[in-house]
């Protein structure tokens, strides 16, 4: 197949281009700046068209020139996910394009509500359910928890640290590391790596019937934070110390105060309260895994994961 790749110069979008051209499919990249690729990855592509915005609408049009699917790897923001993805969909629809995989790997967010809960997947919602209501185009949509390297501040993330309403503070030296847990930390988390991520979509968009369309839930490792310490100080050898910092109903009762103080055009400020607390309550966790229906994925494990970066 001739996969589009559109955000292909972000971290999800390069571990698919290269999984792709490794396993015998065409790749043509879309983005601002090609010089972001990894040369190995620039000089396996049919192609790169250069954007000069999300709303430039030749280069969308030329992108989708002749494809055979489409992958959205932008990045995580409203304005991308709805403006930029749509504008993107709509091109596909000029084009005569049938596959098309949603930007996301995201936690569940069918189980959360619109325009209530964790308001970064507000922009996510109402895109799918406008393409449900104005395209022909049935988008894939890939459920995988949240990247590793998000969680643990790796691949140029700011991470999911303390700072920022998270877990893990990614900004100590190794040998010194800490953790904040809500709960008992026995509460179950799914993980992706970004390098899973990327391969999944290629997986996903190429598999027989992705043209139909549908929900795939998948992840890398599914781990409690309690584990995930426990899982770390073996592999390292050293303590993480942990900071207990309420029960979940103390979790939540914050993150609706939040809110309500701040508002949605502050989104950014207290967003994380909100993420934090789906995932220790177990909202939106991942429900009938799929991996085993994509048999040539092998996904990575936590251990493989702290191995393979050392800087965590």
């Amino acid at each position: 197949m001739l996969i589009l790749i559109a955000g292909i110069t972000g971290n999800i979008g390069q571990h698919a281009a290269r999984y792709a051209i490794s396993t015998g499919h065409q790749v043509r990249g879309l983005g601002r700046n090609p010089d972001k690729l990894d040369k190995s990855i620039r000089s396996g592509l049919e192609s790169f068209i250069t954007s000069k915005t999300y709303y430039d609408i030749p280069a969308l049009d030329a992108a989708c020139a002749n494809v055979d699917a489409i992958i959205c790897a932008y990045s995580g923001t409203p304005e991308m996910h709805l403006d930029a993805q749509l504008l993107l969909l709509r091109a596909a629809e000029r084009s005569g394009v049938n596959r098309f995989l949603a930007a996301g790997w995201n936690y569940d967010w069918r189980k959360i509500q619109f325009g209530i809960d964790e308001p970064i997947y507000d922009a996510i919602m109402s895109f799918h359910r406008h393409v449900a209501l104005s395209s022909r185009i049935k988008p894939c949509h890939i459920f995988s928890g949240m990247l590793a390297e998000v969680f643990f501040g790796t691949n140029g993330q700011d991470g999911f640290t303390p700072k920022d309403d998270g877990v893990w503070d990614a900004h100590k030296p190794a040998g010194d590391k800490s953790m904040d847990i809500w709960g008992t930390g026995d509460e179950k988390w799914n993980f992706a790596t970004e390098e899973d991520a990327g391969k999944l979509g290629i997986e996903v968009i190429t598999k027989e019937g992705a043209e139909k369309g549908g929900f795939v839930s998948v992840c890398s490792w599914t781990c409690s934070l309690n584990e995930l310490r426990e899982t770390y100080e073996k592999v390292r050898g050293s303590e993480v110390q942990v900071n207990r910092k309420g029960t979940v109903e103390e979790l939540e009762k914050w993150a609706v105060k939040q809110r309500e103080v701040m508002g949605p055009n502050r989104m950014w400020e207290w967003h994380r309260f909100w993420f934090h607390l789906f995932c220790v309550k177990g909202t939106w966790n991942l429900e009938g895994l799929q991996n085993e229906e994509y048999p040539t994925f092998n996904p990575a494990t936590l251990v493989q994961f702290l191995r393979e970066h050392p800087e965590v």
